[in-house]
């Protein structure tokens, strides 16, 4: 009879029995809540405290007065002549104390390893500070995991992984909360006028639609795995929350036109001072960041089109000053355009591309190894076709195959030693195919005058490097001709050489008569209507009898409609 009182007892004192431990848990955990916020604290307390160091040990420096002034809020961004100067390095002090601060920062995260903010901070300057560490860091993150694979997504990108940074970007931003997604996707800083005012009025979803197609056409380099334009802008936009809620170098306080400047110029790489000249006392020098130089303008200055032909090299200003965002890809020291000869032929339900290049005579990658490729793209969502040589000769052919009509086709140089890259990139139309009509492919210019290639695969391999000519030389001109009429029909053909892009100097001589006046070049001739499904042609061109200048090459053929292809090239 014990045990049943025996059990009421124990189950009546069982609240009174485990009271203790709960006073006790609760106690334990204020503490614990107690010792995490001085963590916390400290940490942030020793990143300001560094910053103010390194304001005091920042490498003197005068960089000139600025000839044109962005101003953008409290600052001025400015890009000065990079021959001018070399921006110095900072000092071993400097980088001794970010060292002492990394060591604070992993003992604060080994004991909060859930802290976004303490792992950020961590991630900032192991990348600040050229640490391939920064990787593995960021993959054993523990906090948040949206901002873990954002800071993933980051230090990818500094090493050179675009694809890897672009798949764990992707991940950040499926994860992180829809209005953190939107301000994520937000390109409107980096858009010109003419695109922004249109794109400010989309909602989010309208954005992310609409991002798609910019940031395919945006892209610098189609060769490189992965879109380079797109995750630096994501590493920019998280540069600006991990500078939000930290000290900064500058010793002001953060603002939208801090994190403006980030998103359309990138983080600075360097800094230096320059000493006060006031006559107060109490004044401090003038800090100034140096973002990687020379940077490009990649994106259009108008929306991408949604038809691919209005896509042409010469829309793209990578050039624009004053630009209204600019990018400096880590791979090469210089961005220059490239002068190729691009092609189409229709084969079947596919398209053969040609492509010619010939860069002899260029001052870098005449000199230098490079790889080249052929890229040819249907849309934003397609696998490209890609032909690629790793080591390619200064003048060479590339050819690819490909399922799109429409397409957006790109030739690409990369030199080895990381001095340039170059390329040129233009959308094209359809070329129809009705046995019913006649249509024509594009023309393609070869070399080895006076014999005229017969086919396709000799005009490839014969394809001249670009679009210059040689004043005084002869030049073929191939095509192909897709499509029947009928037997007992005649086919006429006319070929017109137009100048265009006289020049200022030009048009004045021509208005004051000093100058005869430019009159376009033209053949006609008749041939066969039935020549069959797929029929080449070529002719030989004397350039001679055209003076320097630019020329619209425009081949006609058939009565309306008429089957039209033409070309630019420029006479030297």
């Amino acid at each position: 009879m014990l045990l049943p009182i025996a059990i009421v007892a124990s189950a009546l004192c069982a609240p009174v029995s485990t009271a203790q431990p709960l006073v006790q848990l609760s106690a334990q955990n204020a503490r614990v809540l107690a010792d995490s916020a001085e963590i916390a604290k400290r940490a942030r307390n020793l990143q300001a405290s560094f910053e103010r160091r390194r304001r005091q040990m920042l490498p003197r420096f005068y960089i000139g007065t600025a000839d044109h002034c962005l101003i953008v809020g409290r600052f001025c961004e400015w890009h000065p002549n990079l021959k001018d100067y070399v921006v110095p390095d900072e000092g071993e002090d400097i980088v001794r104390a970010r060292a002492q601060l990394l060591r604070d920062l992993e003992r604060a995260s080994d004991a909060l390893p859930g802290d976004d903010w303490i792992i950020g901070q961590r991630i900032r300057y192991l990348v600040e500070g050229h640490d391939t560490s920064a990787v593995s860091v960021a993959r054993a993150c523990r906090a948040t995991k949206w901002w873990c694979d954002a800071l993933l997504g980051l230090s990818l990108h500094v090493q050179g992984d675009f694809a890897g940074a672009d798949s764990a970007f992707a991940l950040a931003l499926q994860a992180m909360p829809t209005p953190m997604r939107c301000h994520w996707n937000n390109l409107s800083p980096l858009l010109d006028d003419d695109v922004r005012g249109t794109y400010h009025k989309m909602s989010c979803a309208q954005r992310e639609a609409a991002d798609a197609r910019i940031w395919w056409v945006a892209d610098p380099l189609f060769m490189t795995p992965g879109n380079e334009r797109r995750t630096e802008h994501f590493s920019r936009v998280l540069h600006t929350l991990l500078q939000q809620n930290a000290v900064n170098t500058y010793g002001s306080s953060w603002g939208g036109d801090l994190a403006e400047l980030v998103l359309r110029f990138g983080w600075a790489e360097k800094w230096t001072q320059e000493p006060s000249h006031s006559m107060y006392m109490e004044s401090q020098p003038a800090i100034t960041g140096h973002e990687r130089e020379p940077g490009y303008h990649f994106f259009l200055t108008q929306r991408p089109p949604d038809i691919l032909a209005l896509i042409v090299d010469s829309v793209f200003d990578i050039y624009q000053f004053p630009p209204r965002e600019q990018y400096a890809p880590m791979y090469t020291r210089g961005f220059v355009r490239l002068d190729a000869q691009v092609a189409r032929f229709r084969r079947g339900d596919s398209t053969r591309v040609v492509a010619a290049f010939d860069v002899s005579n260029d001052t870098i990658f005449g000199k230098s190894k490079f790889a080249a490729a052929l890229v040819a793209m249907g849309d934003e969502a397609t696998t490209p076709s890609k032909t690629l040589v790793d080591e390619s000769p200064t003048r060479n052919v590339l050819t690819v195959s490909t399922p799109w009509k429409e397409q957006l086709i790109g030739v690409e140089l990369l030199a080895k030693d990381s001095a340039a890259a170059a390329r040129w990139r233009s959308g094209f139309a359809e070329i129809s195919l009705d046995s019913g009509r006649i249509s024509i492919s594009d023309l393609l210019f070869v070399d080895g005058a006076p014999s005229l290639p017969a086919d396709l695969t000799e005009a490839t391999e014969r394809a001249h490097g670009g679009t210059e000519f040689r004043r005084n030389t002869r030049i073929g001109l191939f095509w192909e001709l897709y499509g029947k009429t009928p037997t007992d029909s005649a086919l006429p053909i006319s070929l017109t050489i137009m100048p265009i892009d006289e020049g200022l100097l030009r048009r004045t001589f021509r208005a004051l008569h000093i100058a005869p006046k430019l009159t376009p070049l033209s053949l006609r001739w008749q041939e066969n209507g039935a020549a069959g499904v797929m029929s080449p042609r070529s002719i030989l061109l004397d350039l001679s009898m055209v003076p320097a200048g630019k020329y619209s090459v425009r081949l006609e053929v058939g009565d309306d409609p008429k089957a039209v292809s033409s070309r630019i090239i420029e006479v030297k």
